[in-house]
């Protein structure tokens, strides 16, 4: 009998308590886990739409500081003079292309948060009001390509193309041919020549006294934030772009062709910039010709303006960019309440160009400024003592 008693005290289970008391501890440590769990993803999904933020701001101003620092780039090209008249941007007519070389860096200041920049009547097609997000610069910056056409090489039909020597720059249209040392990219016999280099067995055109100037693309890209990325449907930003949530995007329209004509092509350049305001460093002092150099100024800024006249962007020789940039998504939760300040008064240093209200934004989204001061090195360096 004793044994029997120990054998049935060994198989008895749990009582009905014990049970209840296990379950609610499980359930309170499944209830920790999901809690864990659920904050790690979202501070996992923060993280990630963070990163997303600071790989568009700094792709964004790395591709505006490259471009910025080689305008007015046109080989060897040196004899810029000051034009007469500011040119239409958006014209891809031969003539005023040829024109606007003489002002390599154009610019149009948003006077305020709730203001476009106001662009001649030419740029309507191209950029109209409802591709602008009020508040925001635009900047044109033309430039040569850094790198010539190889001899031989066929060029692209309707591109435009230079050919340059210190005092004169040619700007024509490709025909699609094969270049040589004589000829142009439309095939003519070329009208700016170029010495031979030194020794002349060195040269790619050796058997040419007077070879053709290296044959360069020539670039016009004007950038301008835009309040989407991809638009519903045609071209326009609407309240159903990039999937009913529009997203703001720093754009540029650059210089092709169809095959046949120049053209401008809008590419995106970083989704979530917001706001892009720029001031332009102005060389001007001492006012009197340089004989060294035939220009003004010492390649130094001596002041700092926001919406530059004619003359000043002729004297221009550095930028400051501030760029207003947002996570890609909004953070549940969230309000953001800073004021972003970008820039600087001219006639106020200590006051910022702009203040920009998270509460006049969406303020969902978190918010990042990025700043550079760049030198334009073309610009600036016409103006400086050999």
């Amino acid at each position: 009998m004793r044994q029997l008693t120990v054998l049935r005290s060994a198989h008895l289970g749990f009582s009905l308590v014990e049970m209840m008391i296990a379950m609610t501890i499980g359930l309170m440590i499944a209830a920790g886990l999901v809690t864990i769990f659920a904050n790690t993803s979202n501070t996992q999904q923060e993280l990630r739409r963070t990163s997303q933020q600071i790989e568009n701001g700094r792709y964004a101003m790395d591709v505006l500081s490259q471009d910025l620092q080689v305008t007015g780039y046109f080989g060897s090209y040196r004899n810029l003079t000051a034009p007469s008249s500011t040119p239409d941007p958006c014209s891809v007519v031969l003539a005023d292309l040829q024109g606007a070389i003489s002002l390599p860096l154009q610019a149009y200041n948003a006077a305020a948060m709730t203001a476009t920049p106001t662009l001649p009547a030419g740029c309507n097609t191209l950029l109209p009001a409802a591709n602008l997000l009020p508040g925001s610069d635009i900047i044109v910056v033309r430039r040569s390509d850094t790198q010539i056409v190889p001899i031989g090489t066929t060029t692209t039909a309707g591109q435009v193309y230079n050919q340059a020597n210190p005092t004169t720059i040619d700007p024509h249209l490709s025909t699609g041919v094969a270049t040589t040392c004589t000829s142009r990219a439309d095939g003519t016999t070329a009208t700016v020549t170029r010495r031979l280099q030194y020794p002349a067995a060195t040269d790619i055109c050796p058997s040419t006294a007077a070879p053709a100037g290296y044959l360069r693309q020539l670039h016009v890209h004007i950038y301008y934030v835009a309040p989407c990325n991809v638009p519903s449907s045609g071209t326009t930003c609407d309240s159903a772009a990039d999937g009913g949530r529009p997203i703001p995007t720093l754009k540029r329209a650059e210089l092709t062709t169809d095959g046949t004509n120049p053209v401008f092509q809008t590419m995106s350049i970083a989704e979530g910039v917001e706001v892009m305001k720029v001031g332009f460093g102005i060389d001007d002092t001492p006012s009197a010709v340089n004989p060294d150099t035939g220009r003004i100024g010492d390649g130094s800024p001596d002041r700092y303006v926001l919406a530059p006249t004619l003359a000043e962007l002729t004297n221009t020789v550095t930028a400051r960019v501030d760029l207003l940039v947002r996570n890609p998504e909004p953070s549940a939760s969230f309000t953001d309440t800073k004021t972003y300040a970008l820039g600087v008064d001219p006639t106020t240093p200590t006051n910022p160009a702009l203040s920009v209200a998270a509460s006049t934004l969406d303020a969902t989204y978190r918010r990042h400024v990025y700043s550079a001061e760049i030198r334009l090195v073309n610009l600036s360096s016409r103006k400086e003592i050999p």
